[in-house]
């Protein structure tokens, strides 16, 4: 009799353990290929990377979306990792516009519209750029809609720059000058 309770206490009792430990409590949902949301990013250091303008258009009628095309390079030895880059690329950057003429000296930052994108459904990716990669960012503007509201008889000129809106990496563009001219008479 004593044999058996001395195996009853280390064979039923441990079994009884693991299996009462093993039970989970709630729900766990899993999901793949996404980078889950945390409320702060760091800021990455040491990065060396440029973000720039590379459309080929700089002229766009006032009645049709004008497509702007980003380039974020990096030019580190390291790879640069952004783990809240949005799946949405047009997300990632904000656009500053305002209007200008040749010969006028940039305005100062008070004169600049801010489009901001506005995010529905924040849905975040890891951007894994290695030594002297890119990735390509469109980004689309109604001059009509956004910034001038009505309708323009001659050509009016902008200046445009670009910035990242992430936490972790800050970068913008250069000012670049954009023209818009008048939708044409049907």
């Amino acid at each position: 009799m004593k044999i058996f309770k001395i195996i009853l206490i280390f064979t039923v009792i441990p079994a009884f353990a693991v299996f009462a430990s093993s039970c989970k409590s709630g729900k766990e949902q899993i999901v793949y290929g996404m980078v889950k949301e945390v409320a702060h990013f760091p800021k990455i250091k040491n990065v060396n990377a440029e973000l720039d303008i590379v459309s080929p258009l700089r002229t766009f009628l006032l009645g049709e979306p004008a497509l702007i095309v980003f380039r974020l390079t990096n030019f580190s030895d390291k790879r640069l990792v952004v783990y809240e880059w949005m799946m949405i690329d047009e997300y990632n950057i904000r656009l500053y516009v305002t209007p200008w003429a040749d010969g006028e000296p940039i305005p100062p930052a008070d004169k600049w519209i801010c489009l901001k994108p506005e995010i529905k459904n924040k849905r975040l990716m890891t951007l894994d750029l290695g030594q002297n990669n890119a990735t390509m960012v469109d980004k689309t503007i109604d001059f009509k809609k956004d910034i001038i509201n009505g309708e323009i008889d001659k050509p009016k000129t902008f200046l445009v720059y670009g910035e990242l809106n992430l936490e972790s990496i800050s970068l913008k563009t250069s000012p670049t000058k954009i023209t818009i001219l008048p939708q044409l008479a049907p």
